[in-house]
């Protein structure tokens, strides 16, 4: 099935990124306690990698793109093709994902539940919503991550009838887990992200224009300690600002670099 290849690819990818940070401070095996303004950067940057590369099962920079092609609806007579307007309308599609992936002696798996809903306006495609519920392991030859992801989004186009229109993004996505190293860097840890999103704005090539979210993250381990919770606005041309405690934090949502 091609959308469970597509996703166990994206998510070892992301894995690298996600965890990157954590052999900064491997040489402080107690992991010192993180600042506001060094966890702001990572979350930020985390929550952008996270939408824009398809973390999950959708990436905001296809756009308003169904992130299947179906076109069967089920009625009390059995399944059928939905000729009522756009053949999305109406389609749900739910499937339980039991995967695996070796390559040059990495392997990764995913486990769960993966389900999209399609909604129509007078007959046109103009939302989805996005649910996943996925436990994801990875094994290499220097680390080894398992973590679960949760997604429950409703994606919207905000023109119908438009490829390039703005999408409007609301709803909860959440990310956490532990890390152990198996190289010659030893340490292990946990880190956890979680994110409720109001009303993001993202233009047709992914880039978050509006909106903000409401975090809470937390984490342990070699790459530090931390425990806040806070707001993030996007404001577009890939920046963000970031709340901790009162205080603020302008951060590049592609870099990271804070200021």
């Amino acid at each position: 099935m091609k959308i469970k290849l597509s996703l166990i690819v994206v998510l070892t990818a992301l894995l690298g990124l996600t965890y990157t940070s954590c052999k900064k401070n491997n040489s402080n095996p107690s992991g010192p306690a993180l600042s506001a303004k060094q966890v702001s950067g990572q979350l930020a940057l985390n929550v952008s990698q996270m939408l824009t590369s398809g973390f999950g099962a959708y990436s905001i920079t296809g756009g308003f793109n169904a992130p299947a092609t179906m076109g069967m609806v089920k009625t009390k007579n059995g399944l059928r093709l939905n000729s009522d307007g756009d053949l999305l309308c109406g389609t749900v599609a739910d499937t339980t994902l039991n995967y695996s992936y070796s390559d040059a002696g990495n392997s990764a798996t995913v486990k769960g539940e993966l389900k999209f809903t399609f909604g129509c306006t007078n007959g046109v495609l103009s939302s989805f919503t996005v649910f996943d519920n996925l436990t994801v392991g990875e094994t290499t030859a220097d680390i080894s991550v398992n973590y679960k992801l949760a997604e429950d989004l409703t994606v919207a186009a905000l023109t119908l009838n438009d490829d390039n229109t703005n999408i409007s993004l609301n709803g909860t996505l959440s990310l956490g887990g532990n890390y152990t190293y198996k190289g010659s860097t030893k340490g292990s840890g946990t880190s956890s992200f979680a994110y409720t999103f109001h009303n993001i704005i993202a233009d047709a090539g992914g880039d978050l224009i509006s909106g903000s979210a409401d975090f809470q993250t937390s984490g342990t381990g070699t790459n530090g300690v931390w425990n806040y919770t806070g707001t993030i606005t996007f404001l577009g041309n890939n920046q963000a600002k970031v709340v901790i405690n009162g205080a603020n934090y302008t951060v590049n949502l592609l870099t990271g670099a804070v200021s």
